[in-house]
């Protein structure tokens, strides 16, 4: 049986900045929002279409690691290779 296809949302509050696209099976773009109050930056991994399973992963970076939330064991389990190259930009997001 084939997987049901959902739908990637782009970001709709002020603040966020797309920083990076990814092609794999899907071509996924990637969006991150600064947080002043704290060393956290706000995450977001969307399918630009539909993509099987899940389109839309919300993640916690702190210059060095992904915090482990919900979709943090989604994106390991389901996606390792997008994890992996998220991963690589954010590293080199946190350089800037």
């Amino acid at each position: 049986m084939a997987d049901k296809m959902y739908k990637g949302g782009l970001p709709r509050a002020r603040g966020w900045e797309k920083i990076g696209v990814i092609e794999q099976d899907v071509r996924w773009l990637l969006f991150v929002k600064d947080d002043a109050d704290n060393d956290w930056v706000s995450v977001k991994v969307v399918a630009d279409g539909r993509a099987p399973k899940k389109a839309n992963y919300w993640l916690g970076w702190n210059g060095s690691r992904f915090s482990w939330r919900t979709d943090m064991v989604s994106l390991v389990q389901q996606r390792p290779d997008l994890l992996d190259s998220v991963e690589k930009m954010m590293e080199g997001y946190s350089l800037l």
